[in-house]
């Protein structure tokens, strides 16, 4: 397993900037560039879980594409997949409906590993309003990282 460097940035991209930058890269001008910056900046560590990962899994099925799998390929490969301990679990839950468990395994993750989630998911608003973990869009997420370069 991959050792998380505490030094770096970490995040967690949420699939849906993946189906953003593969299905309407016109619409959401910037979200292909963005996932190009986080897997190829040695400087940026991405974080994930198992959950994760399968959302990948099942949409490099959907999208087919030869972009969708180099992109999904590359972002498995920089990922550290951790394993969530139950703590943050039930520490993140009171932010999400029961039925929401990938997002809350995703906002413990990001509890977890001290990383900032980039997501479009609107589910997400209300543990972001809290506090309890740093979330972006992805156009903040475009405006911070790309704006560097």
């Amino acid at each position: 397993m991959k050792r998380l460097k505490r030094n770096m940035q970490q995040f967690l991209v949420d699939a849906n900037v993946l189906v953003a930058a593969i299905k309407n890269p016109e619409k959401k001008a910037g979200a292909l560039d963005l996932i190009l910056e986080l897997i190829s900046n040695e400087e940026i560590c991405l974080v994930g879980n198992d959950l994760l990962l399968l959302e990948f899994e099942r949409y490099s099925e959907k999208l087919r594409s030869k972009t969708a799998s180099y992109l999904i390929k590359r972002l498995k490969d920089k990922m550290v997949s951790v394993s969530v301990g139950e703590e943050y679990i039930k520490n993140c839950s009171m932010y999400f409906s029961k039925t929401n468990i990938v997002d809350i395994v995703h906002a413990a993750t990001c509890l977890q590993e001290n990383s900032i989630l980039i997501t479009n998911d609107k589910h997400f608003d209300k543990i972001s309003k809290s506090g309890i973990i740093e979330v972006w869009s992805i156009s903040k997420a475009i405006e911070a990282l790309l704006s560097k370069r």
